[in-house]
Order: C-alpha cells, then structure tokens, then sequence
C-alpha cells in the first residue's frame, strides 16, 4: 500500500500518539537541562542560567499544551483543531530544539572555555540520546520530528568540524549519526502509519461484526431471561418451582444466616381421582385453583412453590415459636384445600397431607430439609392421610445412606475404590483422537456402583470436592504422561469445581502436580461449569484463569448454555472454547438447533473451540459437522474406559469417520 509511505495530511490517531508520548518526552528534556545545568556550573554564568530558564520555561508552556489536549477529550478529532494541536506539537519541537541547538553553538563555538572537555562530552552525549529518542517519540509527525534532530544534531556536529582533528572526527561521526537517526525516524514514522491504518480497518470490521452480533446478542439475552424465569416458575401456577424456591431460600440465607425456615411439604389427597374421572386438563385447573387458595392463607414473608404433580412446599420463615408457627400454618392450609371447588360443573373436595422439617434443625442443608419434609409426608400418606406430622429420624434411611456415603467418600479418596475412566474427544471434521475426558467412577464394596451425580453432588454439599477434584487431577496427569510414553497424543480435560478455583492456591498445586508428572501445561484441558460466571466469586475465578492461561493450560467452559449468564460475559474470561450440553445436542432437530447456531457465531467471534457432548448418532455427528463445532464426544464416538483398555483399543479414526 504506497500511500502509508507518503506524508499525513490528517489522522488523529497520529495526533493523539504524537501527545500520548510527549509527556516522557518532556520530563526527559527536563532531566537533560537539570543535567546539563550542574555539568556547566551555570551559577558561574548568566547566560547559561538564562538559557536553563527559558529552557524550563518553554518544557513548562508545553506541558501545559499537553495537559489541555488531554481536557479536550475528543474534540481533538475535528479537522481545525487537528491543525492547532499538530502546529502546536511542531513549534514546541523547533523551539526545543532551537535552545539545545543555541547551547551547542554558544559552547562549541564562541566559548569552548566556559565547560570542560567532559562536560562538552556529556553535552554530546545528551544530544545524541534525545535524537536517538525522538526516532520513536515523535515518529507521529516525521517532518518535525525530522527538524527537531536536525537542530540537535546538525549544529554541534558542524561546529565540531571547524576544531581539530579529534574535533572533527566527533563532527564527523555527529553528521553520520545525525543522518541514521532521520532515516529511522522515516522508517518508524512509516511504521506507526501502517499500523495506526490497519488498526482503524480492524476497528471498523470490528464494528461492522459487533453491529451484526447486536441483534443476535438481543436475541440471546431475551431467550436467555425467558429462560431464566421458566427455570424458576411453574409454568402452571405461575408459583416458584423447586430452582425458583432454591434461590430465594440461598438469597436469604446470605443476607440473613442465622435465620430459621419451617418447611412445609403439602401433597393433596384424592387428586389422582380428579385426574382419572374428569381429565388431565380439570386436574391442572384443580391445582391453579388450590395453589391460589393456600397462597391467601401463607404467611407475608412465605414462599410457596409447586414441586411437581400435586406436591407443593411452602417455606414459612421463623419469628417466634416453631411449633406456634406449625399449628397456625398447617391449620390455614388445611382449610383452605378443604374448601369445595366447582370444576367444569362438579363439585370437588381434596385433602392435604402436610410433613413438615425446621432448617437448619433438623439437618444442614436446604434440599434435605425439604427431603426431610418429604420424608413426614409420605409417611402421613401411608398412615391414613390428612393429618401433619413432623419429620423424625425414624423416616430417614436415605438420609443414613447420604451420612454413610458421605464417610465413605473420605475414605475412598485416594483409595482404590475411586477410578477415573477417560471418554475420547475426537476432532469433527476429521475424526482423529484429540484428548480424553477424565470421569471420576467409585465402586462401594458394599453398595455396589454409586451414579456419579449422586457422590459428586455430595461432595460438592460436604465440601469434599476440593480434595477429589485434586486426586482426579493428578491422577488424570499422571495417566496422560503415561499413555504419552505409550504413543497416544491425547490431551486429558478434567472437570475442576469452582470450589476449587476460588482457593488462592490452586494454580500452584497444578504447577505442582505437572512438575510431579512431567506432563506439559499445553497436554491439559481444565473443564469448569457456567457456575464460574456468577458474580459472587468472578474476581477470584478470573485470576486463577488468568495464572492457569499464563501456563499454557486451556480453560473450556462445560455444559455451556445450562446456565443463565450472557453469552458477552465470555469478555470476562480467558478461555479457550466451550462445551455445548448434551440436552442440546439431544435437540438438534427442535428449537436447541438455533441456540447451538447463535453459540456457535459468538464463539467464533470470540475465537474459541467449540465442542459438543453427548453425540449418540450419526445424524447428530453430520448435523454438528455441518453447523461448524470443532469437536465431539459421545458414545457414539466411544464410552468411557479404563487406561488398560484404552492402551489395548483400536484407534477411535474409524468410527467416528
């Protein structure tokens, strides 16, 4: 492009770089002169003092110029006043450059007495230095950068010449470095155009993608909240389902933690009748209606929520006495579900059966309370129904199994009980073997095979999850070095909880644990949920990322698009792609085609992979393929398996080709 090599009549840019350097500049001027004052012993000479004066005088006056051209924001931009700041760039330049000049000619020539031969030196030397510098610092404006070393430079070298021998060679060697300068400051001059141009033309496709992606973006976030509030409403009653009931419950907690909530279970009686007599539809109007009437008879500050069928719980916080507030509230709601209702022209009259459990009481945590409530009901209902009952040990054997496997847990980590089984992640156009999931898989010698979503999610709630997240680790690391020896390339992606991103020490137990296993930073996938983006620890969550990208590990966000953050909030963390969740890719023919669509046009414009799991056909594979993801995993592509067996397979190539 030869017109980035001709001078600039008018950018900005330019304009604004010239001043964003000339700060420095100036206080570097300003070192020089208070050097050169004490390299002079100025006190002895009034003239050099007047020279120091001035010269201070007019790096104050330009000083003033650039902190004004920062208060005019960006009026800068127009084309006059353009023209005033660049002339008023120029003109501190020359006259800068017109009192050095000065100097060197007062001293070189018509008073070579007044410093001594190392003080003229050291005037060469700051010349020499301040030219050198202004090949960058004033590369905005070429010609006046061009003067201005021209006037350090040209005068004290042709001065020199006219001395001897010694003199001369100094003056010689000043035009040779005079001339080297200018042809640098062209050729930085040139550079920053280029760049400068080609910044602009990024700006403006970034722009034009941005303006593109708004009306996507708008489309997203509005699904996104759609989303958000059917996840937490019934759809029915309109009431709070369980996620709903689950976050007002976790809100309060936080801004009050040592309240007390009752927790009502209510399951109505003869509703199944309803049902199999009228029809599903008088049976959803049954439940509107009843839902409707124990919300007027709940407390101000109750929730009520619909938790599935013909089950509700209603959440009373406690302000007075437990069993006050149990009568009171048990009593109301009984009436209200007694009272008859006339559906589609038949009189109907339900019962409720009503268990109820205190938080934290009765246990610690807010779903096993409503488990424990659960728990009383269902015993009411094998008893004889309409009656309240508190929940009581006796009712617990599940609980007891939670207890137990939660004992057992500690126990079994690090033991050989826990094994980590890897799922191949293959490349989508080609179908070649890119890394191996690392999954957790626990035998109990007793119990047998226990899901994993069971002993996972309990290690989450009794904060065990830090030190199985840090065994999967380093026993993933270690196994991916080993079948490395062994000829397979893969990577290994381990999930890490956000538990463990948020502690302070995390990224150092990973450098850790690659230094214990010799597997390189690049060899490692760290897989986290869409929990990161919650605001509570974001801060926390972005340093450790930061550290692990620092180390060259890739960061993936998993089951992306379950959660309820904007797909912009990706702007807040370095990571290298997203996993898009098997629900889905189960869709791929309804309406998650055009969420997988929108996923996959942002993540691009973010330049992240984009992986898909849960692929269990070929259709799934070829549609995936087709919309663009990067990579894929399911078993149609292979099931999870041991290290032995993954050493002793065929290659993965053939069937996911």
């Amino acid at each position: 492009m030869p017109t980035l090599f001709h001078p600039v009549s008018y950018h900005p840019h330019l304009l604004r770089q010239a001043y964003r350097t000339l700060g420095p500049m100036l206080l570097v001027n300003l070192a020089c002169v208070v050097g050169a004052s004490f390299l002079l012993e100025i006190a002895n000479h009034p003239l050099l003092s007047g020279w120091v004066v001035v010269h201070v005088t007019v790096i104050l006056i330009r000083g003033g110029s650039w902190a004004r051209f920062h208060q005019d924001k960006r009026n800068w931009r127009r084309k006059s006043d353009y023209q005033f700041w660049k002339a008023s760039y120029a003109a501190g330049l020359l006259v800068s450059g017109s009192l050095w000049s000065a100097l060197a000619v007062y001293l070189f020539a018509k008073h070579p007495e007044t410093a001594s031969v190392e003080a003229q030196y050291a005037i060469l030397i700051i010349l020499s230095a301040l030219a050198g510098g202004a090949t960058g610092v004033t590369s905005s404006f070429a010609r006046a950068g061009s003067v201005y070393i021209g006037l350090l430079l040209l005068p004290a070298s042709l001065t020199l010449l006219t001395h001897d021998d010694t003199h001369r060679t100094l003056g010689c060697l000043g035009l040779i470095f005079c001339g080297v300068m200018l042809v640098t400051l062209r050729g930085n001059h040139r550079l920053l155009v280029r760049n400068l141009t080609l910044e602009d033309r990024n700006l403006s496709l970034i722009k034009q993608l941005s303006e593109v992606n708004q009306v996507l973006e708008a489309k997203v976030s509005e699904r996104t909240e759609r989303l958000a509030r059917l996840a937490h409403t019934d759809k029915l009653t309109g009431l709070f389902n369980r996620y709903g009931l689950f976050d007002w419950h976790q809100k309060r907690i936080e801004a009050e933690p040592k309240t007390r909530t009752v927790v009502f279970f209510l399951d109505l009686d003869r509703f199944k009748q309803v049902n199999d007599a009228l029809s599903h539809e008088a049976g959803d109007k049954v439940l509107t209606a009843i839902a409707q009437q124990i919300e007027s008879v709940a407390p101000p500050q109750a929730r009520l929520a619909r938790w599935g069928g013909d089950e509700f719980v209603l959440a009373c916080p406690v302000t007075g006495d437990v069993n006050a507030l149990v009568d009171a509230v048990s009593e109301a709601v009984s009436r209200a579900v007694d009272i008859p209702l006339n559906i589609e022209g038949t009189d109907l009259k339900l019962g409720v059966s009503i268990g109820w459990a205190c938080h934290p009481d009765h246990d610690k945590t807010f779903s096993d309370i409503v488990h424990a409530a659960d728990l009383a009901t269902t015993e009411v209902k094998r008893s004889g129904r309409g009656r309240t009952l508190a929940f009581d040990e006796t009712f617990a054997e599940s609980l007891r199994r939670r207890f137990n496997l939660s004992r057992a847990l500690s126990e079994a980590i690090g033991s050989d009980a826990l094994y980590v089984a890897y799922q191949p992640i293959v490349c989508a156009r080609t179908g070649a073997l890119l890394s191996y999931e690392a999954l957790c898989r626990w035998d109990h010698p007793e119990l047998g095979t226990i899901r994993p979503d069971e002993f996972i999610r309990l290690a989450e709630d009794t904060d065990r999850i830090v030190a199985l997240g840090n065994w999967v680790l380093e026993r993933a690391c270690t196994d991916a070095m080993y079948w490395r020896h062994q000829g397979v390339t893969a990577k290994v992606a381990v999930n890490v909880s956000v538990k463990q991103l948020t502690l302070d020490t995390f990224a150092l137990h990973l450098v850790s644990i690659l230094s214990r296993t010799g597997l390189s930073p690049a060899c490692l996938e760290i897989e986290v949920t869409e929990s990161v983006f919650d605001d509570g620890h974001i801060e926390q969550v972005t340093h450790t990322i930061k550290h692990l990208k620092a180390l060259g590990v890739h960061i993936h966000i998993d089951d992306f698009g379950t959660g309820y953050s904007s797909l912009s909030r990706l702007r807040h963390l370095n990571v290298s792609g997203i996993k898009i969740d098997q629900s889905f890719v189960a869709d791929l023919s309804g309406q998650s085609r055009v969420i997988i669509e929108s996923t996959i046009l942002i993540a691009r414009a973010f330049g992240l992979t984009i992986v898909a799991e849960g692929v269990e056909t070929a259709e799934q594979r070829d549609m995936l393929r087709t919309l663009g993801v990067d990579q894929l995993q399911g078993y149609l592509l292979g099931r999870p398996q041991r290290l032995s067996d993954i050493l002793g397979a065929d290659k993965l190539s053939e069937t996911a080709a």
